[in-house]
């Protein structure tokens, strides 16, 4: 199983000022971990530890939340292990900064002279005194009235935003063009947060690009009907991420495409707008398995940033046991953070036959492939279970997703999903 972090690089095909196909707009999408020399448990090692930090960053959320008094005076979002950088090329003249892509927060920005307190990033910090399109946003400004918190300086927005790993961002809240297209072919104005003061870990990155559904994100900003991407195993094979409806991203693929629709979140978290789908079962080999609809009440969130699926402790199990039951595992004093791996005896790891996996959600029966929840490390002979568990509700990771044409249907609040050659031929 290769778990991916990828790296958005923008290639943009149109030549129009306003976006009026958006099936045309794709982005290339490379392994960041590429050209590393990376052994595959090194991988998995990385991948483990990032899952666990953005897993838990949303666990903290729904936990934090429960308290109104802490929630009105600090609200925050996920944001530590996310698994993608978004090159983005902001002002006047343009030039390229890398974002974090976050599909579960709702802000757009980056660190900015005059600088008081800044976290270290490899590109140089924006200096909009030389962009000629920057300008400040009123406090009358609906996108400013729309941000989680804010406050008026002379009719100027400025913004506080947080992240449960405590990264921090404040600043002026500012409108700046935005050039999209390889040639400069479309420029955007997005409102976007000017960090003066910022703590924190940006993962080599100069901001945060926001992708959910709130008024403030990039994709509401943009307008886009919806955006879709496509996660290959293979780390040196490229990869795309498109902006469009489904008609214009499953045009091209012939294999059965299922949907679901999009839930509210439960008690506690709502204002957050992640991407909820209600997950109703698990069949393993021909036997659905016997859980409670209860198990998953509190829902399924679908995430870019985390890389293995999370279940519920109830779920997690009974697909455990239905796993080892089927295969005869024995357990390996082999270890990787939150994984629980298996040894193989005499028989390669990559050999061994296992059962057909398949999620249930209304309207959609997810058969997963083996090698998306399923780590073969032949060198080490054993196998690990590519999820954990959950107290909580579950996490539908990248790793599951893998080889997948996944849409995130903003028009018709529904997620989208069929299998993929998820790499550029």
């Amino acid at each position: 199983m290769q778990f991916a972090i990828l790296l958005l690089l923008i290639s943009f095909a149109t030549t129009t000022q306003t976006i009026s196909n958006f099936g045309d707009i794709q982005l290339e999408l490379t392994h960041i971990d590429h050209g590393q020399n990376l052994t595959k448990f090194e991988l998995l090692t990385r991948a483990a530890h990032r899952s666990r930090a953005r897993a838990s960053l949303l666990y903290a959320m729904h936990c934090t939340s429960s308290n109104p008094i802490s929630r009105t005076n600090i609200p925050f979002h996920p944001s530590g292990g996310l698994e993608f950088v978004l090159e983005l090329t902001m002002g006047t003249p343009p030039k390229p900064y890398p974002f974090l892509l976050d599909t579960g927060s709702g802000l757009i920005w980056t660190q900015c002279k005059p600088c008081s307190k800044c976290i270290k990033q490899p590109s140089p910090i924006f200096d909009p005194s030389k962009s000629s399109t920057f300008s400040h946003l009123s406090c009358s400004d609906n996108l400013c009235q729309a941000l989680s918190q804010s406050n008026c300086t002379r009719n100027q927005c400025e913004y506080f935003y947080s992240y449960a790993d405590q990264t921090y961002s404040i600043g002026d809240y500012a409108r700046e063009t935005f050039t999209l297209g390889t040639n400069g072919d479309v420029k955007v104005s997005m409102a976007i947060g000017c960090g003066h003061t910022n703590g924190g870990d940006l993962n080599n990155s100069s901001g945060i690009a926001g992708f959910s559904r709130v008024e403030t994100s990039m994709v509401s900003q943009l307008g886009v009907p919806g955006f879709s991407y496509c996660m290959t195993d293979d780390i040196n094979k490229r990869t795309l991420l498109k902006f469009g409806t489904q008609e214009e991203i499953f045009r091209d693929i012939k294999a059965k495409v299922q949907a679901t629709k999009f839930v509210d979140p439960p008690p506690g978290i709502e204002g957050y707008d992640l991407y909820f789908v209600s997950m109703t079962g698990i069949t393993v080999g021909t036997k659905r398995l016997s859980i409670p609809k209860s198990v998953f009440a509190q829902g399924t969130i679908v995430d870019s940033g985390t890389t293995f699926t999370e279940l519920p402790n109830v779920a997690y199990n009974k697909l455990k046991k239905a796993l080892q039951s089927s295969t005869k595992w024995s357990p390996s004093n082999i270890t990787i953070l939150g994984l629980e791996c298996f040894s193989t005896g005499s028989i390669r790891p990559s050999q061994v036959k296992v059962p057909k996996v398949i999620f249930h959600f209304p309207g959609m029966n997810l058969e997963i492939p083996r090698d998306n929840y399923i780590a073969d490390m032949d060198e080490q002979g054993v196998m690990c279970l590519g999820m954990t568990n959950s107290d909580s509700f579950g996490i539908i990771g990248n790793g599951l997703q893998t080889n997948m044409q996944v849409l995130y249907d903003l028009k018709n609040s529904k997620l989208v999903i069929a299998p993929n050659q998820c790499y550029k031929k």
